[in-house]
């Protein structure tokens, strides 16, 4: 199953991506945020692990149990804050992925059309449209991680070269 397949290869790189932001990361600015109401790079990366949990538990049939975005960014924050270490935050994005990942081994190609109900009252969608939100959501957070790091004075790529 080609989708499938696919969706674990760029998950697989948003982590590694994820974490290697992390690890260029400066311990004086893991917790650094350019404004209160932002999240730091460790809340950034325990709230993107959280959220694969989430994705995972909603593609398994148990609907989200927060009914808006709101209050779902308040408890998320909340939540973030508990990941005060770097080596707490990779340790959960790394559990986060295996997780996802393990759950996506499971699924067959009649699973790809079952119908799961997206959260905030989006309605139903077809799990093979919900798959990739994981990856897609991981690689927008290290975008944001990217630029909390220019913020800070950091421009260097952390490409390798």
């Amino acid at each position: 199953m080609e989708l499938i397949e696919t969706t674990k290869r760029e998950l697989i790189q948003a982590k590694d991506r994820m974490l290697s932001l992390l690890a260029s990361t400066p311990d004086d600015k893991l917790n650094w945020k350019p404004s209160p109401t932002s999240r730091s790079i460790l809340e950034v990366v325990a709230h993107t692990a959280h959220a694969l949990k989430n994705i995972r538990i909603q593609m398994s049939g148990t609907p989200f149990p927060i009914s808006t975005s709101a209050q779902a960014q308040a408890e998320f924050h909340h939540h973030d804050k508990a990941f005060d270490t770097r080596e707490k935050a990779e340790h959960y994005l790394v559990e986060a992925v295996e997780e996802y990942i393990a759950f996506l081994d499971t699924l067959t190609e009649s699973d790809l059309e079952r119908l799961e109900e997206m959260p905030f009252g989006l309605g139903p969608a077809p799990l093979s449209a919900f798959i990739p939100a994981g990856y897609m959501h991981t690689m927008g957070h290290n975008a944001q991680i990217e630029y909390i790091q220019t913020i800070y004075g950091d421009e260097d790529w952390h490409f390798g070269f």
